[in-house]
């Protein structure tokens, strides 16, 4: 039994503390395989799929940050069939594959865009904005004012529908889930809901819903607040920009403790009468050593990294033996995490001593975290005040600066998944021959390339007219080996080695390679490759850079394709070797017979159609040319014409062996080239002309006599012998 999950799970890459977690029911496996009337393959019994948890926290999203989110709405599995085979005996086969449409709550905080989006680790969309598989996407962006989805209006109705305002949110429409085994993938996204950094003042600020309460000094790439009140979504973040509360006597503000301030006097605070007096300590404390941690840990979420989880520690002078660590959910460069981790070490002592002032009423003004010198020279705090009968007590903790610098880090080896941009594709068909047993339609095999590996394949439909409806075909992944002729190419032997020609042929994406084998492997079939209508092999492949290769040690000519051994530059090159590339469908493959059928084309996920017409010369069908052509004399003056049969049943050599016809009957068409009136054409049933002495006295000089086997489904390319 196997399992459908749902896994858009919640958390940034792991994701801050409250992050959403969508679930989904597990779904069982209809394993049925045969049905009276063919095969089937694996298909979902239950198309249910279960929504997030009601109630469940949506973050509030700041700068640019990666995020999981929430599924809110979805649909059932969206189920196809796709029928193939049958005929002949042989049975059809069934597959089904599935897509599904749902939307996914991202930010309870408005936001600008989605930039990528993450299915199970890969990437679905890159920067360019290009989607590796099929889906219909749409953002929207969490405002007051957003409209309902057009999608989930349609679904549920304009009256039950509801818009989500003031939750920013992505729906995916028929999202094709066969690349994920048929299971909705782990989706994660790049959202930015702000331009540029923000620090701690500014996502205070938004909190607090005060432009002007609280400031920061250090930047963050983003940051992701979650928390029933203000202060837990806050408190992450103020503890690493060293926030603090200070007071004014008709005001308070949050800001950072290394920020410009004045440094105040006792004096200033104290009673005229009363001049600062080391009797009013009170109280005097100093943390031991010991009691303060060995070492910070930092964690945070790595830009460099694709928003993957780094860390950065720093020694504290002096420390114990524990380690602390901080979980902050907000992107930070590693050179700026490290910095902010010496700064936090550093600071670790801030506060380790402590002393209680016993000042008179003044003090009352004196403004809760600001800063005040003492006659010795030392900087304090004052971390707070109360009032005690006619006394106020003050309570000052030592202050020391702790200010470090942006310092160079290693953010580690990212394992980030690659983002390739759009690139342009090319489909390419070749008319390939029968290379094993005689074939009983045209064998039509399709090729697709992209500029560079992000390239994912293209969607094809099949037309078999210009007024015909075009037909669905299915999907064609990149080949491994696809291009075209950077040079022209000689013909050559047959039969043997050709040692005197190269081919040079520029691929159509520059991470694609090719590869020498030995003779053995050669002459076993390997690195088998279509040149326009040349089959050939190679032995040697020679990189010249730039997506150029030689290719030397060629068996030219193969599987009767030697009349087609003369190449002009620019002509298709495809490697066979290559479990990719696959053949029309044979009903389709007898349609181009007539000229007229094309394969449309779009990148996956594009629009934009391409035509190929789809070739009409049938190879496979034709029989192979005779060869071995010569003339002999007879008597009374007649010559006989003789050639030796091959067939497209079997291109071996068999000594000694007369090879199978192929057809359903041997016969030749032979002719005058040029034409002369009253001589020919001749219908032979046996691989010989007779021509009696009148006959060749009529044949001009310089005539040839044209040699084509007569197939099932059509004629054999000519041989020309001269007539001497």
């Amino acid at each position: 039994m196997a399992t459908l999950v749902l896994t858009v799970v919640g958390g940034i890459v792991g994701g801050p503390v409250g992050a959403a977690i969508g679930a989904a029911v597990g779904q069982q496996v209809d394993a049925a395989i045969f049905k009276p009337k063919g095969r089937e393959g694996p298909r979902l019994a239950d198309l249910k799929v279960q929504a997030s948890t009601y109630g469940q926290q949506i973050p509030k999203l700041f700068g640019t940050m990666r995020v999981a989110g929430s599924v809110i709405w979805a649909t059932d599995l969206i189920e196809r069939r796709t029928k193939s085979g049958g005929g002949k005996g042989r049975p059809s086969v069934t597959e089904y594959s599935y897509a599904v449409s749902l939307a996914v709550a991202l930010s309870s905080r408005p936001i600008r865009a989605v930039r990528r989006i993450w299915a199970d680790g890969n990437l679905l969309r890159g920067a360019s904005g290009s989607f590796r598989e099929r889906c219909v996407f749409r953002s929207h962006d969490g405002g007051e004012d957003q409209a309902v989805d057009p999608l989930i209006a349609a679904a549920l109705g304009p009256a039950a529908a509801s818009a989500f305002r003031g939750l920013a949110y992505a729906v995916f429409e028929e999202l094709e889930l066969a690349a994920f085994g048929n299971r909705i993938p782990s989706l994660t996204f790049e959202v930015e809901a702000d331009a540029g950094t923000v620090d701690a003042g500014s996502v205070a600020n938004a909190l607090l819903g005060d432009p002007a309460r609280a400031a920061g000094l250090w930047p963050f790439g983003g940051y992701a607040a979650s928390g029933d009140r203000a202060r837990d979504a806050l408190a992450p973040l103020f503890d690493a920009d060293a926030v603090r509360l200070r007071s004014a006597p008709a005001d308070w503000r949050l800001l950072p403790a290394e920020a410009e301030q004045p440094i105040l006097a006792p004096g200033a605070y104290s009673e005229s009468r009363r001049d600062w007096s080391a009797s009013d300590i009170a109280e005097h404390r100093r943390m031991p050593l010991g009691a303060l941690p060995a070492a910070i840990r930092l964690r945070h979420y790595e830009p460099e990294r694709d928003y993957q989880l780094g860390q950065q520690m720093a020694v504290v002078a002096g420390g114990g033996a524990r380690e602390d660590r901080m979980d902050l959910p907000a992107v930070l460069a590693a050179g700026s995490a490290r910095a902010l981790a010496q700064r936090l070490a550093a600071s670790a002592t801030d506060g380790r001593e402590t002393i209680v002032w016993e000042a008179d009423l003044a003090a009352l003004a004196l403004p809760v975290g600001g800063l005040i010198m003492l006659p010795d020279g030392g900087v304090w705090r004052i971390a707070s005040r109360s009032v005690n009968a006619a006394s106020v007590r003050v309570e000052l903790r030592r202050y020391r600066r702790a200010s470090v610098a942006e310092l160079a880090a290693d953010p580690g080896a990212p394992v980030v998944a690659p983002d390739w941009p759009d690139s342009e594709g090319v489909v390419r068909l070749f008319d390939l021959p029968s290379m094993r047993a005689a074939a009983t339609a045209p064998r039509v095999l399709v090729a697709a390339a992209g500029g560079n590996d992000g390239w994912r394949g293209a969607d094809l439909w099949f037309r078999g007219g210009t007024d015909i409806e075009p037909i669905a075909i299915g999907t064609a992944r990149p080949a491994l080996a696809l291009g075209a002729l950077a040079a022209p190419l000689e013909p050559g032997p047959v039969g043997l080695f050709d040692r005197a020609n190269s081919l040079v042929v520029e691929l159509a994406n520059s991470m694609m390679a090719l590869e020498s084998i030995g003779d053995a492997a050669l002459l076993a079939g390997g690195n088998r490759a279509m040149v326009g209508g040349e089959l050939l092999q190679f032995g040697a492949a020679e990189s010249l850079g730039g997506g150029l290769w030689r290719l030397t040690v060629l068996l030219r000519g193969l599987a009767g394709t030697d009349d087609a051994m003369a190449h002009d530059a620019g002509e298709p090159f495809v490697l066979l070797d290559d479990a990719a590339l696959w053949l029309l469908p044979d009903d389709m493959a007898r349609q181009a017979e007539s000229g007229e059928a094309s394969v449309e084309w779009a990148r996956r996920g594009g629009v934009e159609l391409v035509d190929v017409p789809v070739p009409s010369a049938a190879r496979a069908l034709r029989p192979l040319s005779p060869v071995h052509g010569y003339m002999r004399a007879a008597a009374d003056g007649a010559i006989e014409a003789r050639w030796v049969r091959r067939s497209r049943a079997d291109h071996g050599w068999r000594d000694q062996v007369d090879l199978p016809v192929g057809e359903g009957r041997e016969l030749w068409q032979v002719m005058l080239v040029p034409a002369v009136p009253g001589l020919g054409p001749w219908d032979c049933t046996e691989s010989r002309l007779l021509l009696d002495a009148a006959s060749l006295a009529a044949i001009p000089a310089g005539s040839a006599l044209s040699i084509r086997q007569v197939g099932d489904f059509g004629l054999s390319p000519s041989l020309l012998l001269p007539l001497a």
